[in-house]
């Protein structure tokens, strides 16, 4: 079931893509590749080179400051490995294990705590996703009147408000005993007693809130980064796009990445064709900059596949496959 799974998103995402690509047409992305003057543009390119080792920084701190927040004390190097090589993970092995679950069984292998392991991974995805909301909902506001799209507004806001609210009922007493209540009545397979030791590790910050807000800035700070490594791109290819556009862009096509696929291709790069469009930017130039977006993390997770064969403890294919399933 769990290779048709696989199977199934591959043939959506690339789907999607070839259908994309059909319309732009091959031969006008190739040359919007071929008219990049390497020389004139070699200052954009560092810097969105730059702006995505930032991200990288940024997500790994964050994950410092909550594993800090439950006393385990992992150096920024471990981590950043781990974070590497998950790209590694989701880059060239797309089919296989997540990168998520790789950085959860590292860490569970760092610090023996499945449950802070789990945790962790999954609170900073989550307030990831909020702190995209938080930057798509400013960005449509602020550009309301030149794109006006009050469905992806309401939608952004319900979402976060959605988010914001759970975390909000979990460092709070009275709803979150609610929940374990309601939650451990679900014995099959084990999912009430799963969730509830999700919910107790985020109850754990009730009286460390402030931690959750580190991790929410970071998390901000990140996106950010990916919005101006996309100003560099955009640079790079002359294209008129507005800063301020890529604040909407960048957010909402992350979101388009929680979509069943492939590492997000076919749905980001529809996210690219579909918002660019509006102001003026051909389908080839855009799925130019979305597979700029793939292409960028591909070369930094090299440096997380050169950790992966060279770490002093070799990973099991199949002992990440029985973690998974056991999660």
């Amino acid at each position: 079931m769990r290779y048709l799974k696989h199977i199934l998103k591959a043939v959506f995402s690339l789907s999607l893509l070839i259908y994309l690509v059909y319309e732009a047409e091959p031969q006008k992305i190739i040359q919007v590749f071929g008219d990049v003057d390497l020389a004139e543009v070699f200052w954009f390119i560092a810097g969105a080179f730059f702006c995505i080792v930032l991200w990288l920084v940024f997500m790994t701190i964050r994950w410092k400051v909550l594993l800090n927040g439950y006393n385990y004390q992992v150096s920024f190097g471990r981590l950043i490995s781990f974070y590497l090589m998950g790209m590694f993970f989701n880059n060239f092995l797309p089919t296989s294990i997540g990168g998520d679950v790789f950085r959860i069984y590292k860490i569970v292998e760092e610090t023996g705590d499945r449950t802070t392991g789990f945790a962790s991974v999954i609170i900073e995805r989550m307030l990831g996703i909020a702190a995209t909301l938080i930057l798509a909902v400013l960005a449509l506001f602020m550009i309301s009147q030149q794109f006006h799209s009050t469905r992806l507004m309401y939608i952004s806001v319900i979402l976060l408000l959605l988010i914001m609210a759970f975390f909000f009922i979990m460092v709070r007493n009275r709803p979150f005993k609610l929940f374990l209540r309601i939650f451990e009545k679900l014995s099959f397979f084990r999912i009430g007693e799963r969730f509830n030791k999700l919910f107790e590790a985020i109850h754990y910050f009730k009286k460390r809130r402030r931690i959750l807000v580190y991790v929410l800035l970071y998390s901000i700070l990140s996106q950010v980064s990916v919005v101006f490594m996309n100003y560099f791109l955009v640079k790079t290819f002359s294209l008129n796009v507005d800063l301020s556009f890529l604040f909407v862009v960048v957010p909402v096509t992350f979101l388009l990445t929680i979509l069943p696929s492939i590492n997000g291709v076919g749905v980001r790069d529809f996210g690219f064709v579909s918002l660019l469009s509006r102001v003026g930017v051909t389908n080839a130039a855009a799925l130019s900059l979305s597979f700029m977006n793939l292409i960028m993390p591909m070369l930094i997770s090299v440096i997380g596949a050169v950790l992966f064969i060279t770490e002093k403890r070799k990973t099991n294919s199949g002992e990440l496959n029985a973690f998974e399933s056991s999660l």
